[in-house]
């Protein structure tokens, strides 16, 4: 009788072991681990990443104070990096914890290493609660074979890196060039007064310089108007007469778009010349003359110059 009293006593106590062993294991549980997803070839300095998700009772929280310590190094393997965050689902917590390992073993020769245990703990409860994240193996790699004859044969020789060809590049920078110096001078060409080029130097260029010179008065007017008549004359080539006009604009078809002001010019300039009028019909003052004269013997310049 007291044998079977041990028994049940015994009995019974294993029971309750087995039923509290089973109420942990309901209360917190691994949902996720995630490990590197190379397992050979890890050489010195290699990061190693793993994540775990635990579901744990809501009221259970994970303890910080029993953490892994970042920094920790065991077997050549330093914990550089630990954080975790939570979030709620049914009355459940679900910690998210990510681990980053650094290797800074070495050997000679490619070894089996492992990213050691971790245990974590939840509080909060009638009593702590714990899960351990197993090992993880892997090759380790060293970086050079064993010894350091062997070392000094797997050495390399440098090489000079391949030139790039610039051609092209200097193609499109010639034509480049040669695009702004031609812009450059059809600038010069068009708008400067002074004889940069030898084919700036025509009649009318010279006319035109000459007459920005004059002061606005009565002889500088007369002066101008010469100046324009022996423009006209040097490229007619003989005195060049109002009503010779249309001969003048046969052979010199460049001026046909100024034909008008080329009239209004010889009339004005007879009246001025041979009629004794320094002004002109409209009365305008010797100032205002000059400045259509500058402006005409500009005009003129251009039609020379073909622009």
């Amino acid at each position: 009788m007291k044998n079977l009293m041990i028994k049940f006593a015994l009995s019974a106590s294993l029971l309750l072991l087995a039923a509290s062993a089973s109420g942990q294991t309901l209360d917190v549980k691994i949902l996720n681990l995630t490990n590197p997803a190379q397992s050979n070839g890890i050489q010195v300095g290699d990061v190693l990443n793993r994540t775990v998700e635990i579901e744990v009772d809501s009221q259970y929280q994970l303890s910080k104070a029993a953490l892994p310590l970042k920094g920790e190094n065991r077997d050549g393997i330093e914990l550089s990096d630990l954080t975790f965050k939570s979030t709620q689902h049914d009355k459940k917590s679900i910690y998210t914890i990510a681990l980053r390992y650094q290797v800074f073993a070495s050997a000679a020769k490619p070894v089996v290493m492992q990213l050691p245990e971790e245990q974590f703990t939840f509080t909060g409860g009638t009593q702590a609660l714990s899960v351990n994240v197993p090992v993880w193996h892997f090759w380790f790699s060293p970086l050079v074979a064993e010894g350091i004859t062997n070392a000094k044969d797997n050495l390399q020789p440098q090489y000079k890196p391949a030139l790039i060809d610039l051609s092209a590049h200097y193609t499109r920078l010639l034509l480049s060039l040669a695009l702004l110096a031609t812009g450059l001078l059809g600038l010069i060409y068009v708008n400067a007064d002074k004889r940069w080029l030898p084919f700036m130097n025509g009649d009318f260029a010279q006319a035109h310089r000459s007459i920005k010179k004059l002061r606005s008065d009565q002889a500088s007017t007369r002066q101008a108007l010469m100046y324009m008549h022996q423009a006209f004359n040097q490229i007619y080539g003989a005195n060049l007469f109002a009503n010779e006009l249309d001969q003048f604009l046969v052979v010199n078809p460049k001026f046909l778009k100024l034909k008008e002001d080329i009239r209004i010019f010889f009339a004005q300039s007879n009246a001025a010349l041979f009629a004794g009028h320094t002004q002109t019909s409209h009365q305008k003052s010797s100032e205002q003359y000059m400045g259509e004269l500058i402006t005409l013997s500009k005009r003129l310049r251009d039609c020379e110059r073909g622009v």
